[in-house]
């Protein structure tokens, strides 16, 4: 090639054996890019025959200079042969850095138009040889005239169209990966739905039935009722969980999980937690589990949350009692002095870990058991995680049974007089709380003036059960259901507690609170909901009412007892 860059030379060439020496001459002549667009598949593989394929390969080597292509496929699959040889395939988004060559493939329905194949040499030259058969086997029979211009202007234009075909190219990729995404995003959701479906059901159906049949009997006796009982708290129970999963899941997903940290003493929430798990596992009776306690310290300090912990170490467990039907469960404490922190593992006798699901076991909705979401991991490796701590999991070495481990930063106690101190306490409240386990929550011990408790909640059957509840515990109360009328008879300087609900029709918990302040300013109050959000939304006035302990739903009735008993006592 001579051409001079001064002089614009445009020229059609309409013979074959002319067009492809020019073909040749202009990629010998490139100096800094090369730009190629292949209208098919079919004349790709013509080009390669040619030498094409292997003189571009061979410039980019020698020159180092940069070659961008775009291939037209049909069917890429059927086309992996064709195109692995000159370029490595990756499925339709890859390139070969080392030869500084540069491939994507153009899906079908966006060059359906393209007729020709487009060379462009350092954006300064532009060739376009015209596609005129497809089917026929040699570049010579396929091609008709071609356009050789050297108009910046020109080449310009058709670097436009490349670089749109090549931009395309990318978002079409990432568009299509996306739609995976959202495929596989689907598929877990739909799945997730028919699990979560099953098991919100499960638990409802006892809770309706087996409550139908104690109203309809005529005849029964105490322990046939505590049985049935039993099967409902259960199932209410495990409603409950579900329910804090998909809560939690969602808070955290939000970036709306927040800590209450105090200092307290991790080895008594534990035992808490085991003797509760304990006690249901003896009200079920299918199933034949002893639990297991160790720890290499009985005075482990821990500034957490103890809720949050509570419901970790109760996730972990109901985890391995779902997956163990016989053998033991057990729950170990192991202080790490050397990175200042406390490893707590649950170890069970079950089927262990699936290995399929091993690798996203604490993702949201990993479960391959017909029960169960796979929320209650997720959730509790995030709470640990917030904590600054770390959770895994692995099957045990002997082949039987898996092992669910987490740490937590340990609390240095450089007093030691201040560490005497904890532990005293700690040992009166356990001293304390294993005196009240011995006796029903409801008994009192002593003769001491009734404490009178002011109860509004708008839903009726809440406010009967938390009545019938707080009365058996021999507290006085005044239930109201409305809280306009509830208003009408509030009583100052005569009530040691008001459980207000936060979200009533007339007045509000927090309208009904302001209201109440202004006639007694020293009654203690508690808020109760099952609405998590309104409390935040409502514009809650800086000082005392932003400090008022939320209660949320559901209670137990049991732990609002103990609750109250040791405020007010």
């Amino acid at each position: 090639m001579n051409e001079s860059s001064e002089t614009t030379d445009v020229k059609e060439i309409s013979q074959a054996g002319k067009i492809k020496d020019l073909y040749f001459d202009l990629l010998k002549s490139s100096k800094k890019e090369i730009m190629l667009i292949f209208p098919t598949n079919k004349a790709f593989e013509r080009q390669e025959g040619i030498g094409i394929i292997g003189l571009v390969k061979q410039v980019a080597r020698e020159k180092n200079l940069r070659v961008r292509v775009l291939v037209h496929v049909e069917n890429l699959e059927n086309s992996q042969e064709l195109v692995q040889e000159p370029f490595p395939l990756k499925e339709n988004y890859q390139q070969d850095p080392s030869n500084n060559i540069y491939i994507r493939y153009i899906a079908e329905h966006r060059s359906a138009d393209l007729q020709e194949t487009i060379l462009i040499v350092d954006r300064k030259v532009s060739f376009v040889i015209e596609l005129i058969d497809d089917t026929k086997a040699t570049f010579e029979e396929a091609i008709g005239l071609a356009t050789y211009s050297n108009s910046k202007s020109t080449a310009l234009s058709y670097v436009s169209i490349f670089e749109s075909l090549w931009k395309q190219t990318e978002l079409y990729q990432k568009l299509n990966e996306l739609y995976e995404q959202l495929q596989e995003h689907n598929k877990i959701q739909e799945e997730f739905i028919s699990v979560a479906a099953h098991e919100l059901k499960n638990p409802i159906q006892p809770i309706l039935g087996l409550s139908q049949i104690l109203l309809s009997r005529k005849s029964h006796t105490l322990s046939q009722d505590k049985e049935l009982l039993y099967v409902i708290i259960r199932n209410a129970k495990r409603l409950r969980k579900l329910t804090e999963n998909i809560l939690d899941a969602t808070k955290i997903e939000s970036q709306l999980l927040k800590l209450n940290k105090q200092y307290f003493r991790l080895n008594g929430i534990i035992k808490n937690v085991i003797a509760d798990h304990k006690k249901e596992e003896e009200n079920y009776k299918q199933r034949k589990i002893k639990f297991a306690y160790s720890s290499s310290n009985d005075n482990i300090i821990v500034n957490a949350d103890a809720g949050r912990l509570t419901q970790v170490i109760s996730n972990l467990l109901s985890n391995a009692i779902k997956f163990t039907s016989k053998g033991e469960i057990s729950v170990n404490i192991t202080r790490d002095d050397t990175y200042q922190q406390i490893i707590v593992s649950v170890t069970d006798t079950g089927q262990g870990i699936d290995p399929e699901i091993m690798p996203r076991l604490f993702t949201k909705f990993a479960t391959k058991s017909i029960v169960g979401t796979g929320l209650g991991l997720y959730v509790s490796k995030r709470i640990i995680e917030a904590h600054g701590g770390k959770m895994w999991a692995e099957n045990n070495p002997h082949g039987i049974g898996a092992t669910f481990s987490f740490t937590l930063p340990l609390v240095i106690q450089e007093d030691h007089k201040e560490s005497i101190v904890i532990d005293t306490l700690a040992t009166m409240n356990d001293g304390i709380e294993e005196k009240r386990k011995k006796r029903s929550i409801y008994y009192n011990s002593h003769k001491t003036k009734m404490k009178r408790i002011f109860l509004v909640d708008d839903d009726y059957d809440h406010t009967i059960t938390f009545k019938v509840g707080l009365e058996l515990a021999e507290f006085e109360v005044d239930a109201y259901n409305d809280s306009a009328i509830a208003l009408s008879k509030f009583k100052p300087d005569y009530y040691d507690l008001l459980l207000i609900d936060v979200k009533m029709p007339k007045i509000d918990g927090l309208e009904l609170y302001e209201k109440i302040r202004k006639i007694d300013d020293k009654v203690m109050v508690w808020f109760i909901t099952a609405y998590e959000t309104y409390y935040k939304l409502k514009e809650v006035p800086k000082g005392e009412m932003s400090s008022i302990p939320v209660i949320p739903k559901p209670i137990e009735i049991d732990k609002l007892v103990k609750q109250i008993k040791t405020v007010l006592d």
